[in-house]
């Protein structure tokens, strides 16, 4: 293959709120020469997809902040979970034309190290299914999907049976839609309440399996909970005001699971007033992250093969908003926060 034009989107400026492409992410093209390009023992992948996702605003941040994952650097790409083909290999384990899902750097084409330099989310391969689209391995069959499978598995199966009502908030994201498809075929008796920020994202989560949707901007969510209440389990991906309101309506022996804090990734976010729920009503709360942890990495097996089977036959839909071109991978990055893509939100590089 000759020189040629390769992308990339790097990271420029650490924001303090909103993220601005343009000012904390620039574009860049710069010439490579993909028969030449040294691997140093690892691969040459041609990116196919990459995701954009809400957490990654977290990892804009000093190296000096310590979280799980690891801070994007200034002045390198932008990388996050996506799925390339291996064009050059010297890795054993890889060979030209794998497919791989991991960590990829925002780029048309980048060099990534071998497997056993055990790299945190190394690409990994993966046997792509010849009728889904490689986008489908961000989505409900990527962390999305592992997410809210492994944690209901782990954490909310069980609770489910004895239970009456779930309430979901942000339920129109790719991990909300997940779970509240999942629970509609796994827990069918369950009133599932889920919350979301426009009309589309409503008729999504319908789509998707809830019995009650609204629309949390212009509908106040401490009276819908306390109509269609008492919450069992709070399926919780906000914090912030919603949170409040839950646990002001949550059933004795309630159950909260964290899953995402999405009210404060960009602003400061609102305290949790009703603590002494807690006692009185004897709640239970857990944060979770997928992959980590044993009882969510177990409860991960199988995930592939049943998911994949779902999705195949329809009941679990990967619905997605698509921006074309790393050129256009600042605008995903930014315009998921700012609430205006619906479902799971890629770049489509291929």
């Amino acid at each position: 293959m000759p020189v040629v034009t390769n992308g990339r989107l790097i990271y420029a400026a650490h924001p303090s709120t909103f993220i601005e492409p343009g000012v904390h992410l620039q574009y860049v093209e710069e010439p490579i020469d993909t028969d030449t390009v040294p691997l140093n023992g690892g691969i040459l992948i041609k990116t196919l997809t990459l995701s954009s996702d809400l957490y990654i605003r977290r990892r804009m941040r000093d190296a000096s902040v310590k979280m799980f994952f690891p801070p994007l650097t200034i002045g390198k790409p932008v990388d996050n979970f996506g799925v390339g083909v291996v064009l050059r290999s010297e890795d054993p384990e890889l060979t030209p034309g794998d497919h791989v899902y991991g960590y990829l750097s925002f780029e048309n084409y980048s060099v990534a190290p071998p497997l056993s330099a055990k790299a945190f989310q190394a690409p990994k391969k993966f046997d792509k299914h010849p009728d889904l689209p490689a986008s489908t391995y961000l989505g409900s069959l990527g962390m999305p999907g592992q997410t809210a499978y492994s944690a209901w598995k782990a954490f909310i199966a069980e609770k489910a049976k004895s239970s009456k009502t779930l309430f979901v908030s942000s339920g129109a994201g790719p991990v909300g839609t997940f779970v509240i498809a999942y629970a509609r075929l796994t827990a069918p008796h369950l009133k599932i309440i889920a919350s979301a920020g426009s009309p589309e994202k409503l008729e999504l989560m319908k789509e998707s399996g809830a019995d009650v949707v609204f629309n949390y901007k212009t509908t106040d969510t401490a009276e819908v909970l306390a109509e269609h209440g008492p919450i069992d389990i709070y399926w919780d991906h906000v914090a912030g005001a919603t949170l409040d309101a839950a646990i002001q309506n949550m059933n004795y022996f309630g159950y909260i699971l964290r899953v995402g804090t999405n009210s404060g990734y960009n602003e400061n976010q609102a305290g949790i007033k009703n603590t002494a729920m807690f006692i009185h009503k004897s709640l239970l709360m857990r944060g979770i992250q997928v992959g980590f942890g044993d009882d969510m990495i177990k409860a991960q097996e199988g995930f592939q093969e049943e998911a994949t089977k779902l999705v195949l036959e329809g009941k679990i839909k990967n619905n997605e908003t698509r921006y074309h071109g790393i050129k256009e991978a600042g605008n995903a990055l930014a315009d998921i926060h700012r609430i205006q893509t619906l479902g799971k939100t890629v770049i489509i590089v291929e």
